[in-house]
């Protein structure tokens, strides 16, 4: 059996989000920051926390692509709560303004030990028009990948419950001090 009519093919073509893509113009240099915190005021801590203000700024203006923002960084301030870190806030409000289109920061515990605090934040940069990146080095992490948020997810809830032991630990310490004075 031999079909005579000619089946039509319809061909619907679908445009491209400009906005989504638009962040990263053809040789428009990325203007990038970093993102440093220890969490005490600890002397090996203090020399961490200047190891990677040193690293991030070299990094950065040593990459031709990348224009260097800033490296923003919090000292001896805890992870837990962003509300306390005055230079993590600082980069979020220059993120809004368009200052920054990617961050880099060492892991996700750095940026944030709250799982609330991270995945909000890094939603919110990321549906920012244009989109903020934020690159977690040790978890190779790029929020801007398809796949992110759910390794984001599981590391931040490891960094979270790791924050609560170590807090219930000190507290136990403490309490077992008083009891021996």
């Amino acid at each position: 059996m031999v079909e005579t009519a000619e089946r039509r093919r319809v061909v619907t073509k679908i445009p491209a989000d400009a906005g989504k893509n638009s962040r990263i113009e053809f040789g428009k240099r990325i203007k990038v920051a970093a993102y440093c915190r220890v969490s005490t005021d600890d002397e090996d801590q203090l020399n961490s926390y200047r190891v990677q203000k040193d690293y991030y700024t070299r990094y950065i203006a040593n990459n031709e692509k990348w224009e260097f923002v800033d490296v923003y960084a919090d000292e001896g301030i805890t992870g837990t709560q962003v509300k306390k870190r005055d230079e993590f806030l600082r980069m979020i409000k220059d993120c809004e303004k368009g200052k920054i289109d990617m961050i880099l920061t060492k892991s996700v515990s750095r940026f944030a030990r709250n799982i609330v605090d991270c995945m909000s934040l890094v939603r919110k940069l990321k549906n920012h028009r244009p989109p903020i990146g934020i690159y977690f080095e040790t978890d190779n992490i790029n929020t801007l990948a398809e796949e992110s948020e759910l390794k984001l997810s599981v590391i931040s809830t490891f960094a979270q419950a790791e924050s609560e032991k170590k807090s219930e630990s000190m507290i136990w310490s403490l309490k077992e001090r008083f009891k021996r004075k």
